[in-house]
């Protein structure tokens, strides 16, 4: 059982454990501005096209291969010394690209970032979980999932800004500021005192496995997981489709476009930072629900629209619900329904599920594109977000009645 921090508010354990959310929103929101330019530099390359989107986007796809080790290690050893060496690994390693003139050296770096990224979006929520409970827990994931988005928000101005007056190369110093969390981690965080039954007796890996089988409900958090990918992969079109349906569609400029993408990141940054207030009138299946449906609805609006005020409100508060509402529920919701020497490995699992909607996200519209053209498409997504939505609320009208039932033969009984 971990020591509750939640009696007391300490400031400085807290701001740094939520602005730590900064680090992976610069990942790639950063480097998505200036990706035509690394393609000018590094023209003379063969495919150089795909190598340069490849700098944006290889980290996701190692996020989803370090996840699950990350939980593994947190669980098995300690928290904190991941937690620190991620920061370094993100602030040394990635930032060694400002001195590389080899594309295929700079992708080794965005290797580092994504095992660093990984690392920190399991860490960070499972040391919330492990010093906080209840109400106080779900404000401040929250908190994080906003910090998270104003980043976002944030390094995609200065992404641009920097490369249009310095040169693509200096974005990559930014990330070396990621190394003055060290000092503020190594004073302020304390080690979580987690208890780990299995963690000397050589079959820990097993044992914690068949504890998290026995002791969780296995189909809840596979249902969170599976509710994670399809939110994150619908969510993640409003940050790659939606910019080319916006400009075909209406002939919206490119900072129009930027514009509507920064609100959205906004839109995320707000109903994140209300989730603790959401989840306390509320259970955690009806927040994912009314995200879903509100997210459907968002996408309904922008695509049967053609003027673009209303375009840009379905925008933005489609994509409102992502790191808004999703991320937020979805750690908390596992953190409170698994035992706390396996919560690392099980909210990997999250993170793993969320960086694989964000990777397939590119690649799985392409059939619905291919038959029903992008506005087509994107109305089929609005469909999925409210089935699933509507999914969502059926089950938690039958696990209501369920109870409310239960209940009643109770206290006909006594």
């Amino acid at each position: 059982m971990s020591t509750d921090y939640s009696e007391s508010i300490r400031w400085p354990m807290l701001i740094t454990l939520v602005l730590i959310g900064f680090i992976p929103a610069f990942s790639g929101a950063l480097i998505n501005p200036t990706i035509p330019a690394i393609q000018e530099t590094f023209s003379h390359e063969p495919y150089s096209e795909t190598l340069a989107q490849l700098v944006s986007s290889m980290s996701a796809w190692i996020v989803i291969v370090v996840a699950p080790l990350t939980g593994y290690v947190l669980d098995k050893y300690a928290r904190k010394p991941i937690l620190i060496g991620a920061v370094i690994v993100y602030g040394a390693g990635t930032s060694i690209a400002f001195f590389l003139d080899s594309i295929y050296l700079i992708l080794a770096t965005r290797v580092l970032d994504g095992i660093a990224v990984g690392a920190l979006m399991v860490t960070v929520p499972t040391l919330i979980a492990d010093y906080y409970s209840g109400g106080r827990r779900e404000s401040i994931m929250g908190y994080y999932s906003a910090v998270t988005a104003a980043g976002g928000a944030i390094a995609a101005v200065m992404g641009g800004y920097i490369a249009g007056t310095l040169g693509w190369r200096y974005i990559f110093l930014v990330f070396a500021g990621a190394l003055l969390f060290v000092p503020p981690i190594l004073r302020f965080l304390p080690e979580p005192d987690v208890e780990e039954s299995a963690r000397d007796d050589g079959v820990g890996r097993l044992e914690a496995i068949k504890k998290l089988l026995r002791e969780s409900p296995v189909k809840l958090v596979a249902g969170i997981y599976a509710i994670v990918l399809v939110g994150m992969l619908v969510n993640n079109l409003v940050m790659i489709e939606v910019p080319y349906y916006l400009q075909s569609s209406l002939t919206v400029t490119d900072s129009q476009t930027g514009l509507v993408i920064s609100g959205v990141m906004i839109g995320s940054f707000v109903s994140a930072s209300m989730y603790g207030r959401i989840k306390q009138r509320m259970r955690h299946v009806t927040v994912m629900a009314l995200g879903f449906v509100i997210a459907a609805m968002g996408f309904l609006l922008f695509t049967a629209a053609d003027t673009l005020p209303v375009v840009i409100a379905g925008v933005i508060v489609s994509g409102a619900t992502g790191f808004g509402i999703i991320q937020p529920t979805a750690n908390d919701w596992v953190a409170s329904v698994v035992p706390g020497e396996v919560r690392g490995r099980a909210l990997s699992g999250v993170t793993m599920m969320m960086y694989g909607g964000f990777a397939l996200s590119p690649f799985a519209p392409i059939p619905l594109v291919d038959a029903f053209g992008r506005r087509g498409m994107l109305q089929t997504a609005g469909y999925v977000m409210l089935i699933v939505g509507g999914a969502l609320l059926t089950v938690w009208f039958v696990s209501r009645s369920t109870v409310d039932s239960t209940a009643k033969v109770s206290s006909s009984d006594d």
